[in-house]
């Protein structure tokens, strides 16, 4: 069964862009991120929920838990750079528009989204910055979730994007095999040449026929599988390589063989990694036409507090999972996601952004600031580029990438100046209770001056500090009133302020402004202020 909205779907983008504002991504590509996003239920009764998602019930799903959960969703995409969003368990388009409103929130705009429309529990979205030409259900059969296909334009080139969340592992393969046919069917219908890109949840690993014998229960399908052999990820019992995609040897190249096995995972089960979350791409993103893949950007977005004690943080609740909504965590899955551009397809020796520390006797692998929070902690050898020292206190410091992120370096800025435009290579990377910090630099080089007030983050109604994607960004100034240790600002936000030794603290119930402070994390975010100037007491 396919159905076309498309009608439909341009009146409502048009409501949104006026809604929500447009986003802005860069005319020569764009990031696409895979995200199952842990049962994001609106606060609508429609007598379809999990009994658990009951809003104003027992179970505590209520607007002070579900905006801590839309929020952290939001931090999360935030934070992984997307543009185009592809996404597991919404429920609705209420959930999907109260999502986008985070998202703006977090100042990072989706303006265009759809959900699929076939009746289920939970649908798959997909969010955009750019516009939506057209979206079809896919069903694969009875009672089984939609496959959502939407056509964006992307600078003039249209693009299908197919969301996926197959059935779980709960049921056999034969019932994942229903997805992959009618996936397949659809596919085929295309144009030759259409570029494509299949994501989301397809609940099989990238080696799914291999793992088998671990579970046999699953195997009714006499050792195949649909992700394997139906979309054509194996070749001769061998993973599609991209050079024998591109030969006409398989059908589809899964970007999980970019990494290396150890981090070919975004789910953890009982302690067993898995890689459920999946992005194939077809031959015609390798070609010379259209959108080309950028060889070497596929990654997990794995940031420390998404994390806790090994485990994937996801969303919490009481009684091991089963009791009420505890109004903490993101999801069980982490998100993956890889970078498309306009252009014929390049390919290289190397990922741009490895799953391994380089040898620091290698020349140094140039990355941005926003890079650097996905790349193993430790030892390691990266080049930033045109940074921004924003901040200095003794030797610590922040620096920037001009309308990128912002990165803290813990007794390693003794020799920067506020204001210095620079280069440098990073030699050692640490995580500090959830903070990612940059802890020893070489080869220094100064290119210029800049206006920092520029760079510095303006706090208005829409800006949440507590957002993870702000951590070590330097606040231009913040008022609000302060009452144990917190900063009660803009409507209703608040966050801890943290002073260092030999700082006072502002008097309980005073309104006060903090300018030049920078955003630390120290399991949580906060205002880390350095300097009594930074305080002021304001008579309201």
């Amino acid at each position: 069964m396919v159905r076309k909205v498309v009608t439909t779907v341009r009146l409502l983008a048009g409501l949104l862009v006026i809604l929500l504002g447009t986003s802005a991504p860069v005319a020569a590509g764009f990031r696409l991120v895979s995200y199952n996003v842990e049962n994001l239920f609106d606060l609508t009764l429609s007598g379809s929920e999990y009994p658990d998602y009951t809003p104003g019930a027992a179970m505590g799903w209520n607007e002070a838990t579900a905006r801590v959960k839309y929020a952290n969703i939001a931090s999360v995409l935030a934070g992984a750079g997307a543009d185009v969003a592809v996404l597991s368990e919404i429920e609705s388009p209420k959930a999907l528009a109260r999502l986008q409103r985070e998202l703006l929130n977090a100042g990072h705009p989706l303006a265009h989204g759809v959900v699929a429309t076939h009746p289920s529990i939970v649908r798959c979205a997909v969010l955009s910055c750019f516009p939506v030409s057209e979206v079809r259900d896919i069903i694969p059969g009875p009672e089984q979730r939609a496959i959502l296909r939407v056509t964006l334009d992307v600078l003039g080139t249209p693009v299908v994007v197919y969301a996926n969340h197959w059935k779980s592992k709960q049921g056999p393969e034969s019932q994942r095999m229903l997805y992959a046919r009618a996936l397949s069917a659809d596919i085929a219908t295309l144009p030759s040449g259409t570029d494509y890109i299949l994501a989301g949840d397809f609940n099989a690993h990238y080696n799914e026929w291999q793992r088998f014998p671990e579970e046999p229960r699953l195997n009714d399908t006499h050792g195949k599988t649909g992700i394997n052999h139906l979309l054509g990820t194996v070749f001769n019992d061998a993973m599609v390589s991209e050079e024998g995609l591109k030969k006409g040897r398989g059908k589809h190249y899964d970007l999980w063989m970019e990494l290396s096995p150890e981090n070919r995972w975004s789910y953890i089960y009982h302690g067993r990694k898995g890689s459920l979350d999946h992005i194939l791409l077809p031959a015609a993103l390798y070609d010379g036409h259209g959108i080309s893949y950028v060889d070497g950007s596929f990654q997990r977005y794995t940031p420390d507090h998404l994390m806790k004690n090994g485990e994937i943080f996801r969303w919490q609740r009481g009684d091991r999972g089963r009791g009420r909504h505890q109004g903490r965590g993101y999801s069980d899955h982490l998100p993956v996601y890889a970078e498309f551009r306009m252009g014929p397809f390049t390919p290289v020796r190397t990922p741009r952004v490895i799953a391994r520390a380089p040898s620091p006797k290698q020349s140094p692998t140039d990355v941005s600031v926003a890079d650097l929070y996905n790349l193993p902690a430790g030892s390691s050898n990266y080049r930033l580029r045109g940074v921004v020292v924003l901040y200095k206190a003794g030797s610590n410091a922040v620096v920037k990438s001009p309308q990128g992120r912002a990165i803290y370096l813990y007794k390693a800025g003794k020799a920067l100046e506020t204001g210095w435009i620079v280069d440098m290579t990073v030699t050692r990377l640490k995580d500090y209770y959830g903070l990612r910090e940059i802890t020893s630099l070489t080869d220094l080089e100064v290119r210029g001056k800049a206006d920092t007030g520029a760079h510095l983050l303006t706090v208005d109604d829409g800006v949440n500090l507590s957002d993870a994607s702000r951590v070590n960004e330097v606040v231009a100034e913040v008022c609000g009133l302060y009452h144990g240790g917190w900063l009660h600002y803009g409507k209703g936000r608040s966050i801890r302020v943290y002073t260092v030794k030999g700082v006072a603290r502002p008097p309980d119930e005073t309104f006060v402004c903090l300018s030049g402070v920078r955003i630390g994390y120290h399991r949580s975010p906060e205002l880390v202020v350095d300097r009594a100037g930074q305080v002021k007491q304001v008579n309201r």
